[in-house]
């Protein structure tokens, strides 16, 4: 951000010494500096407003602020010269994304980042195979959805054939796209296992 500061004012210094008409010098004089000076304060409040809009929750209200300050940014650039208005533009097409992505990129490796990116919470089953043969217990009452556990984890299951009652021990079926289809064991096949 600093960096990007610089080459646009080095930039802006040296467009500025550009010789130019008595005339347009004189009028200049006055408010290109001014002009100069909002080009940077906008600049800058709007990379602050940006940082701001990913810590607070506004639903994108900061990032519309930020995005009126680069405009009036951009025409205060323009105010104190064209040349410097279309190298602000020029660089803030550039910059600006590439900032974005390196700083999310950066972002992304602190604990604050963390902090608002669920975890993992280990293989699923087309990681870890199907789970069709396994058997669990049903949590819930089964009316034909309910909660069972397999192998330790809580999921979701159908049951294929009418209601299943809480505590009955159940055999998966069926394991498409993360959805179980159970059927209750029966005491002969609970016997034999």
């Amino acid at each position: 951000m600093l960096v990007w500061c610089m080459t646009i004012q080095t930039a802006l210094a040296a467009a500025a010494a550009a010789p130019a008409s008595g005339a347009v010098q004189a009028a200049a004089s006055g408010g290109a500096e001014a002009a100069l000076f909002w080009g940077f304060i906008l600049l800058a409040a709007a990379l602050v407003v940006i940082a701001m809009e990913v810590l607070l929750p506004t639903g994108g209200l900061l990032a519309l602020v930020s995005g009126a300050m680069l405009v009036g940014s951009l025409v205060a650039f323009f105010s104190y010269s064209t040349g410097a208005g279309f190298l602000a533009l020029v660089l803030m097409v550039v910059l600006g994304p590439l900032s974005l992505y390196y700083g999310f990129k950066v972002w992304s490796t602190t604990r604050m980042a963390r902090r608002f990116i669920l975890e993992d919470e280990g293989p699923t089953a087309k990681e870890s195979g199907s789970l069709e043969g396994c058997t669990g217990v049903a949590e819930t009452p089964l009316r034909p959805v309910g909660t069972v556990r397999v192998n330790g984890r809580r999921r979701d299951a159908l049951s294929e054939l009418g209601v299943i009652e809480s505590g009955t021990m159940i055999v998966v079926v069926e394991d498409h796209d993360n959805q179980l289809k159970v059927r209750a064991v029966d005491a002969q096949q609970e016997e034999a296992s």
